[in-house]
């Protein structure tokens, strides 16, 4: 297996970026489109779609999603790398989970810093510039951290797409060495460490936030 091993290495790479570029994609987008539901009533229509949008993401498999992009960019005559496809299957996913961590995170916020930015004359737009969506991408922050861990693994499914990730190059490589159980168990080993690290990410902002809340508590 130690010659195995640096094949692995690209592999695992493109798994980093395909998930990262993701987050970071799927996480503005859900800020954007959960800061409108927070503004919004929920019988506007940008609310309905993106209600529509999350429920759809929600209710069907990432697989799914994965061929929809595939096979339905190029009927559209968007044609693209298969690492942008991954990039663009696994944002849509993960943007469906961003948009409700946002809601719920300017949901969380205090009312009263709405009615004390309107006694200071400030619009909802910069209410929710200058104030709301500061406080929120911080309590967002750790929902963000376990939905990384998330992408990292689904990343595995872009395989059915021919995206040379970490899984499917352990597959070519289980094809030529018959090493099977072997190529799975040093898969784990390699995911492992990425998916405990978000993990642990996770774990420390939300003691963070959990700590910075009861001091707001004491103060109160």
């Amino acid at each position: 297996m130690v010659e195995v091993f640096p094949r692995l290495l690209p592999p695992l790479w493109v798994t980093i970026k395909v998930s990262f570029i993701s987050l970071f994609l799927a996480f503005f987008i859900g800020l954007l489109l959960g800061s409108v539901n927070s503004i919004y009533s929920r019988l506007n229509p940008i609310n309905l779609v993106t209600r529509f949008y999350v429920w759809l993401v929600l209710c069907t498999p990432i697989i799914i999603q994965i061929y929809a992009a595939y096979l339905l960019l190029p009927k559209v005559g968007i044609r693209l790398d298969v690492f942008w496809v991954g990039v663009i299957a696994l944002t849509f996913n993960s943007a469906g989970y961003q948009i409700e961590i946002s809601r719920a995170s300017i949901s969380s916020i205090e009312k009263g810093q709405y009615e004390a930015s309107k006694l200071l004359g400030m619009n909802t737009f910069s209410t929710m510039i200058y104030i709301i969506i500061p406080q929120a991408i911080k309590r967002m922050l750790p929902a963000t951290a376990n939905e990384a861990s998330h992408l990292i693994k689904a990343s595995s499914v872009l395989s059915v797409i021919a995206l040379l990730e970490l899984h499917k190059a352990a597959i070519n490589l289980q094809g030529n060495s018959f090493k099977f159980i072997e190529l799975l168990a040093l898969q784990a080993i390699l995911y492992l460490p990425i998916v405990l690290g978000t993990s642990y990410i996770a774990n420390v902002l939300q003691k963070r936030n959990s700590a910075h809340n009861a001091k707001i508590d004491l103060v109160k």
